[in-house]
């Protein structure tokens, strides 16, 4: 470890996640790039630093192997099938494989419509509303928050009606791999159930995907199928990839969006009255919660070579994490007005929650889609929206992710 100065700062401890950002303030004045002792990595604050490394191919994407780094040898053969699947995932990919398939991904997305999912999705939040709207309560993470992206997602997917529950349960049970504190007991027991239901929905997908081949529909299946680039397509193992990807990164990341667009909303009701008489505010309101509250606080790399940023060196192998949710706060960058101020106006409003370069987020048009239809709806439904409690809100364990647990409203019945 090449580190001249470091700090050991437990970004899970619950007084900093139910507010990292004086922490964060304080890493870009004092320490921009700093080893932290207890993530043993590298953690970078600043905003312009940020967007280097997302642009510098020496920083690698291929971590897969990061995530099993602290397992025996025991632990890591009995997780060897989950490590495989990870391994071929984009999001964990390099160029020339993770160019290739971007090409072969992007043709699929593109032929589809997000403007014109934009109806259905409306329906859905209102089916969902339709059930807590008579009661004059609700919260937001359980009844809308939580399952509206698993089946928006399962939809785009092809997946049959009755399987979206299950398919919810998967989405959970996968992304705690990625972010779990706690002793590596914990995180083993984690790790083994996310594999469990990884393998139960490569199963589930293996025959949904051979169905398609032979009866092609209208769902992100068949277009994955489809997609083709200078005679190359997707293996089945490449599509099963994806639809994790798909399932993991945009179900949970658009909940955690919804979660906490509510939530910054509830903090600014001046700003749920103007969306009252003006619904085209709500695109603001999504970027500036993006900004603001990130779903997702930082991402990780490897270093492969030698990178030199913030006057520091980091060496072959070492792990780096990019504070997302202190770069978008950064003064440096969001000055007018100033960074802590919640302005839904904000312009122009370059934050880096979608990420930045080669690994810019494929599916951020179909959760910014979501996010915006589900608060909209909220809003137009229940009217004189306010907490149900004055307890302060409880936040999601982990480090990289950011939301509530729970967000119990009430309202006015109509």
């Amino acid at each position: 470890m090449s580190a001249t100065t470091s700090v050991a700062i437990d970004f899970s401890d619950p007084a900093i996640r139910a507010n990292p950002h004086p922490v964060y303030k304080r890493l870009r004045e004092e320490s921009p790039v700093v080893w932290n002792e207890v993530t043993r990595s590298w953690v970078v604050s600043r905003y312009d630093d940020v967007v280097a490394l997302f642009t510098n191919p020496a920083m690698s994407s291929a971590r897969a192997d990061a995530i099993f780094a602290t397992l025996t040898d025991e632990q890591r053969e009995e997780l060897a099938p989950m490590r495989s699947i990870l391994s071929g995932r984009m999001l964990l990919t390099d160029p020339p494989e993770h160019t290739r398939l971007k090409n072969l991904v992007m043709k699929a997305f593109s032929a589809r419509s997000t403007e014109v999912r934009r109806e259905r999705i409306r329906e859905l939040c209102d089916g969902f509303l339709d059930a807590v709207v008579e009661r004059g309560e609700l919260d937001v993470i359980h009844d809308l928050a939580e399952p509206l992206p698993s089946w928006v997602i399962a939809e785009m997917v092809g997946v049959p009606q009755p399987d979206q529950a299950t398919f919810s349960r998967w989405a959970r049970d996968q992304v705690r791999v990625y972010d779990r504190p706690g002793t590596v007991h914990d995180r083993v027991g984690v790790m083994r159930q996310g594999q469990a239901s990884m393998l139960e929905m490569k199963a589930y997908l293996e025959d949904i995907i051979e169905e398609r081949r032979r009866e092609p529909r209208e769902d992100l299946i068949t277009e994955l199928i489809r997609a083709e680039e200078a005679g190359d397509r997707l293996s089945t193992d490449e599509m099963f990839a994806m639809v994790v990807a798909l399932l993991v990164g945009g179900n949970n990341s658009t909940a955690h969006l919804i979660g906490n667009a509510a939530l910054t909303l509830l903090r600014h009701p001046d700003v749920i009255e103007r969306l009252r008489t003006d619904p085209g505010l709500i695109r603001g309101v999504i970027e500036e919660t993006l900004r603001w509250e990130s779903p997702v606080q930082a991402t990780s790399r490897v270093v492969h070579g030698e990178v030199e940023i913030g006057g520091q060196v980091l060496r072959d192998g070492e792990m780096v994490h990019l504070l997302i949710g202190s770069a978008n706060r950064d003064e440096s960058q969001f000055a007018d007005p100033d960074p802590d101020t919640f302005a839904p106006e904000r312009h122009p409003n370059r934050h880096l929650t979608f990420a930045h370069g080669p690994h810019f987020c494929l599916g951020s048009s179909v959760a910014r889609a979501t996010a915006g239809t589900a608060i909209l709806a909220l809003v137009d439904r229940c009217p004189g929206l306010r907490p149900a409690t004055d307890a302060p809100p409880a936040w999601q364990e982990g480090f990289s992710f950011r939301s509530v647990t729970i967000l119990p409203v009430r309202f006015d019945l109509t």
